[in-house]
Order: C-alpha cells, then sequence, then structure tokens
C-alpha cells in the first residue's frame, strides 16, 4: 500500500538545499492513519505524523512497507524536540540486512549526525533474521557499515534498542550498541545464528526457543538490561527515560528516606532485575535531571561482584550519554574476592568500571554512606577518581578492611598488631584525618544531603559558565 504525501509546516528540513550529501535520500511526511504498521509508532509518542527518511525515487507518494526493506527510518516529534526511530518489520524478507536498507540506515544516521541544534535520541526495535543471504557476500560492507555507523551516532546521542521475535547474526550486535537494552519477554529470541544451522551441525534436537530466550541471555550476561512484557512497554519506558519521569510507585524504607533527603520525587528506576548489591535511579534535584547509584542501605550482603560490575558500566554508560551528573551512595563491605568472581574476570572489569567513572564527564559525587572498605571505596566516586565533591554520612565506616578483620589477619604478628593499633587511634571515628587530607569534603547528617547536592550541582555549573561567558554568551 503507498502512502500519501502530505503537508506538515512543523516538519521544516533543518539543512534543506543541503542534499549533495544525502546520498540519494530525502524526507516525506505521512499521515500514521494510512497505516496500521506504522501508526503503532505514533501512538507510542503520541503523535498523528511521522517523517520518514526514504530512497528519493520514494519521496514522490510510491513508498510502501515493502519498498522499506523491512526497514522503517523516521523521526517524530516528542515534547518540542524530536526523536529518531529505526523500526523493523519482519514481515518484508525478514528484516534481513540487505545493500539497500543497510545505505539508508547509515545515511539517515549521518545527516542526523550533521544537523546542527540539539542531539537527536535513537530508538531502535531490532526484529531481524540478520545477513540477508540472497544479496551474497557482498552485503558485507553495507551491511556491517552499520556497527561503526551506530558506534560512532552513540558517542554523541543516547540510543536506545529493544529486541523483539527473532534477533539473529547481525541483529543482537546492532541492538548491544544501545545505551540502555530491552527485551520483550515470551516472544524474543538472540543468537549468532537459527535454529537450522545449529541443528545441523551442532546440537541436534535441541530447544532453540529455550536457548535463546531473552530470559536466559537477561540471567547469564549483560547484553539485555531489562524485560518488559510487550513492545508498547518497552517504549512506554524509553518515553519515560527521555523525559526523567518519576517512578510509578513511590519508593520505601531506608533507601526511600535517603533518596527522599534530595530528590523531586520519587525516582525511575532503571536495569532492576539484575542484582540487588547496587541499585540505578534517573531522579531530579530542582527540576533537573540526575543519575543515582545506591547500594541499599544497611543490606548486609552488599560485596560486589561481577555482575555488580556490570551494572555500574551499564549505569555510567547510560548517564553519560543522558549527559546528567551522577552521585553514587556507597554501603559495601567490600569487592568479592572468591575464586569463581576471579574466574568470571572481575579485576578487568574493576578496571573497566574504574576507567568510566575516572573519564565520567558531567560530574560526580560520592556520598560514603555505610560501610566503605577496601577496592569498593572507588565505587564511591573518590575526588581522586575526579569527582568534584565527596562526603560521608555521619556514623559511617571508611577503611581499608573493617577493624575487627585487620584484627585478625595480625593477630599471629604482636609487633604488627601493635603498629595497627597506633594506625587505628589516629583514625577517629568523626572521620578528622579525611577531611584535613582532602579526601572528604564533609561529614553530614542525611537531612544536609539536599545542601550537599545543591553545592556540588553548582560546582559542575560554574565551569561552564565561565566556559559560555568566555565565549561571548550573554
Amino acid at each position: 500500500m503507498s502512502l500519501p504525501a502530505v503537508t506538515i509546516p512543523q516538519w521544516s528540513d533543518p539543512r534543506a538545499g543541503e542534499r549533495a550529501d544525502d546520498g540519494g535520500f530525502d524526507w516525506i511526511d505521512v499521515d500514521l492513519g494510512e497505516h496500521r504498521y506504522l501508526r503503532t509508532i505514533g501512538e507510542a509518542f503520541d503523535t498523528g505524523t511521522l517523517r520518514l527518511w526514504v530512497e528519493r525515487e520514494h519521496a514522490a507518494g510510491t513508498f510502501s512497507r515493502t519498498s522499506s526493506g523491512g526497514l522503517i527510518t523516521a523521526v517524530l516529534p516528542f515534547r518540542g524536540s524530536r526523536v529518531a526511530v529505526v523500526w523493523s518489520d519482519f514481515r518484508v524478507n525478514a528484516a534481513s540486512f540487505a545493500h539497500e536498507n543497510s545505505r539508508r540506515f547509515s545515511a539517515f544516521l549521518s545527516h542526523l549526525a550533521r544537523e546542527r541544534g540539539k542531539p537527536v535520541p535513537l530508538i531502535y526495535v531490532v526484529n531481524s533474521a540478520g545477513l540477508s543471504l540472497m544479496a551474497g557476500r557482498a552485503v558485507f560492507t553495507d551491511a556491517f557499515a552499520l556497527w561503526p555507523a551506530i558506534l560512532d551516532y552513540a558517542e554523541r546521542h543516547l540510543v536506545l534498542t529493544c529486541a523483539v521475535g527473532k534477533c539473529l547474526g547481525l541483529a543482537p550486535l546492532l541492538f548491544g550498541l544501545g545505551h540502555y537494552r530491552i527485551a520483550v519477554a515470551g516472544q524474543t529470541h538472540i543468537n549468532l545464528t537459527g535454529p537450522e544451522v545449529l541443528s545441523l551441525f551442532f546440537e541436534p534436537g535441541f530447544d532453540f526457543a529455550a536457548g535463546a530466550a531473552a530470559e536466559r541471555a537477561h540471567g547469564r550476561n549483560d547484553l539485555i538490561h531489562e524485560i518488559v512484557p510487550s513492545v508498547d512497554d518497552a517504549l512506554a519506558r524509553f518515553r519515560d527515560l527521555l523525559s526523567a519521569d518519576p517512578g510509578p510507585a513511590p519508593m520505601d524504607g531506608a533507601l526511600g528516606t535517603l533518596l527522599a533527603s534530595f530528590l523531586d520525587a520519587d525516582p525511575l528506576e532503571l536495569i532492576p532485575g539484575w542484582c540487588g548489591t547496587v541499585r540505578l535511579f534517573l531522579g531530579r534535584r530542582r527540576g533537573a535531571p540526575i543519575g543515582v547509584f545506591a547500594n541499599p542501605p544497611g543490606r548486609p550482603n552488599n560485596l560486589v561482584t561481577v555482575r555488580t560490575l556490570e551494572k555500574y558500566a551499564a549505569g555510567l554508560d547510560l548517564f553519560r550519554a543522558l549527559a546528567v551528573p551522577i552521585v553514587s551512595f556507597l554501603d559495601s563491605p567490600g569487592i568479592d574476592p572468591r575464586f569463581e568472581q576471579g574466574d568470571a574476570n572481575n579485576m578487568r572489569k574493576i578496571l573497566w568500571v574504574g576507567e568510566k567513572i575516572i573519564r565520567y564527564p558531567h560530574g560526580a559525587m560520592g556520598v560514603a554512606a555505610g560501610r566503605c572498605f577496601g577496592g569498593a571505596s572507588t565505587l564511591g566516586f573518590p575526588r581522586v577518581f575526579g569527582s568534584v565533591r565527596a562526603v560521608a554520612l555521619r556514623g559511617c565506616r571508611i577503611g581499608t578492611m573493617h577493624e575487627r578483620i585487620i584484627g585478625r589477619v595480625l593477630q599471629q604478628s604482636p609487633r604488627l598488631l601493635a603498629q595497627w593499633h597506633q594506625v587505628a587511634a589516629r583514625q577517629a571515628a568523626d572521620l578528622a584525618d579525611l577531611l584535613a587530607d582532602g579526601t572528604l569534603d564533609a561529614v553530614v547528617d542525611p537531612w544536609q544531603l539536599g545542601d550537599e547536592v545543591d553545592t556540588f550541582l553548582e560546582q559542575i555549573r560554574a565551569p561552564r559558565l565561565a566556559l559560555a561567558v568566555g565565549d561571548g554568551a550573554p
């Protein structure tokens, strides 16, 4: 079915007249009432219009679902700005990556990246059988070019991905480039090949649906951040993330009290299903978005595992893409030293997360909220890792190890134990030594956290304001 072109004045092309770099592509405006499949996109963002990026030969009203090659590339309005949407249509050639749709996808991202003004976030709904077998090996250049294209786009723009249906071959790799990655429960299969190849050469008689299920991957690796019941739920989640809307239910308990001490309202929780040793939130302070990492206070088993580190890494990547300041509340007895954690590559992952903290560009603040021991202290965003402000809640414990553990380790050496007692005598409970050497900026009560966060936000705004004034801004 062909879609009629319509005139929508608000969709003026920001690069009108600069068509030489667009590689034979153009925009058309469509009324979503004309196409049920596209209407799903519009309903998710409460719009009846869509601006499609198509091959120029289809710009005169000849575009159809079939001519899209199984891949819709479009932008739509959202809260006074725009969102880019790339949507797989599996009914057309299994939405496989061929020459035409791959080139259009790359050109679409390139065009958006060149536009002046506010960066346009990308939502990519992935449902594809992978590389087009019918295109032969010549498809490698165009299809694999999507990898660097999305990677480059993700350097400066937020990328949100949703896997649904069959997500095979190249598809899960492109899905994995998203800053926040959601899969639909009960109907999503993710693997590097399909059941036919596995059955022929590797595992005859196996259960592909169970082995490739998104739920299985969600519990075993860091590819999928969250499982939701439907694509509509995924889009609603993305919409909330783009607007930093509060969560659906109030926070309670000690963590809820802690967050309420400085956030405007209950925050949006992110990556809720991985592990309970750290929780991630996107909230607001005086109307501005802020990212929060928090070990649930008073929880005995807050050891930092590989899964914990993966969750910190995912949050740091997401908040960096959202360009928000971040605060970490640390209450952990340390990093889990057991051999199975070493086998799972925990030391490399500690370095991986540490680098993300050190290089975080939008301002970080650390709060020692309970136990702060050993290498886990780095997850509290210390000043030596570049954090702008570091404070401690009164009564928290900070050290290389808990005092009782140090005493037991040194009990066979009276000399070393005596030396330790001399050191411990200088480590007062009021943390005066850490205030004196600049490790901490303040020791505060929970009710003072709001003022501390405000001080932090002012500190990161000041250099930006000075830079703007230096550039001649009013």
